[in-house]
């Protein structure tokens, strides 16, 4: 059984759509003047934002046909109060959490380790505000591999879906993608292989009609009958031509060496994968900065039109390293990296979605173990405020063109900067990795610029 968690942040109750109501006074305006419009900056009163958490690790159990909770993620949120619990099928399932504190600064995240006969490794994903266009790229289903897509609807509105589906060979004719109904406060979860069945390199773009969804991406591996990896991709919301991975953490020869003998064991390796949903094929410039000591790597690509492509990254030394991806084409994105202790046998992978570069206050709540990497990709040095809960923050200078990693304790973690910066935390346990991004807030809650025609 599934968790929908749903944050309403603001004072005003959701409405049917999810807009807050401003009053605005309406200004009569001539029509076709060739005067430039009015802008007025609003204040309003109230303002909702509701952030959407996918819930449980899902799968399936047994012979059953139908996906369902296999073990419960532990939720954390900063500046909330669990104030409505929510509910599917007639059970309660997670709860609506309202703000009491800065909306800018409200961050969720889901984090969990599961170790049983069909899934073993650890998660976790940051919360997110829903939206109505959305890319998910990663996982497989192949044999041993399930990717499940999780459509989370926290709203007072049903919404309908309609899923493209991409591989490596092109576009994917996928029956029953589209049309996908997800009723007001409610989530469904599908497995990838029954659109894409057999499909190395899956990628997704979700339109919803309607009300606006979080949507994320599952992945598990079992090589023969063990388990081993486990993780959940958030979504980007654009295509871009300028991708960042400000944390590409590559693992080294004495902890995966020995594994890659296995063909099974793929997916340890350190991959980028790429998806250009257009016509025109894309050429692309990747540059890997080490973090240590040692020269940045540029590697050159192109990547077929109307496909995915995986591109291993064999040849990087150990350690933590900045990934930029320049292209001339519009592109989604997103990083694999593996994890192997010898000492407990464990393995296991994490999927990193391209972190967008954001300017503002960017939120997240870090779990243990967690490193903090900044991209700066302007031409000028940019000054970075960071801080940890109450904390006073303390200021990084992030290098134009370059990126610095700073690690972080336990704690909601905010990222202000006045200039676009991307971040992504990367996540180091004994129990497997994962990766993390902060993202701001969609609008800045204290203006709404309102034109008049």
């Amino acid at each position: 059984m599934s968790i929908l968690s749903k944050i309403t942040i603001g004072v005003a109750g959701l409405t049917a759509l999810g807009f807050s109501a401003y009053a605005v006074a309406l200004i009569p305006t001539p029509l076709s003047t060739g005067i430039a419009p009015l802008t007025t900056v609003v204040s309003p009163e109230s303002v909702v934002r509701s952030i959407v958490c996918s819930g449980d690790v899902v799968g399936y159990v047994g012979d059953s046909a139908t996906i369902s909770g296999i073990s419960a993620t532990t939720r954390v949120v900063s500046g909330g109060d669990i104030t409505t619990d929510l509910t599917m099928d007639s059970t309660a399932n997670g709860a609506a959490i309202t703000n009491s504190g800065d909306s800018l600064k409200v961050a969720a995240t889901e984090y969990g380790s599961v170790n049983t006969e069909s899934v073993a490794g650890y998660l976790a994903t940051e919360c997110g505000d829903p939206l109505n266009d959305q890319w998910l790229i990663g996982g497989s289903t192949t044999t041993g591999r399930d990717t499940i897509i999780t459509i989370s609807n926290g709203s007072d509105v049903e919404a309908r879906i309609d899923l493209e589906i991409w591989g490596s060979a092109g576009k994917i004719d996928a029956p029953g993608s589209q049309g996908i109904v997800v009723p007001a406060r409610s989530q469904r979860s599908y497995s990838v292989a029954g659109f894409a069945p057999d499909e190395e390199s899956p990628a997704i773009h979700l339109l919803s009609n309607g009300a606006a969804v979080w949507a994320t991406l599952q992945t598990t591996v079992v090589r023969g009958l063990v388990p081993g990896g486990l993780d959940r991709i958030g979504p980007v919301a654009t295509l871009t031509t300028s991708v960042f991975f400000p944390v590409f953490h590559v693992p080294s020869e004495k902890s995966i060496g020995k594994l890659l003998v296995d063909p099974s064991y793929f997916d340890v390796v350190a991959a980028l994968r790429f998806l250009v949903p257009g016509e025109t094929d894309a050429t692309i410039t990747i540059t890997l900065d080490p973090y240590a000591e040692g020269e940045s790597q540029i590697v050159t690509a192109s990547i077929p039109a109307g496909s995915t492509l995986d591109l291993p990254i064999t040849e990087l030394s150990a350690g933590d390293w900045a990934v930029s991806v320049e292209s001339d084409q519009p592109i989604a994105a997103a990083a694999r990296v593996g994890f192997h202790d010898d000492s407990t046998g464990i393995t296991d992978l994490a999927w990193a979605s391209a972190a967008p570069a954001q300017t503002g206050i960017a939120s997240v709540l870090v779990p243990d173990g967690a490193s903090l990497g900044l991209t700066n990709n302007g031409d000028a040095d940019a000054t970075v405020t960071i801080a940890i809960g109450s904390d006073i923050g303390e200021n990084f200078v992030v290098p134009a063109r370059g990126n610095i990693l700073i690690p972080v304790r336990q704690g909601i973690l905010t990222v202000t900067s006045n200039s676009p910066i991307s971040n992504t935390v990367f996540v180091l346990t004994r129990d497997g990795i994962a990766t993390l991004r902060g993202l701001t807030a969609p609008i800045d809650a204290s203006n709404v610029v309102v034109t008049h025609g």
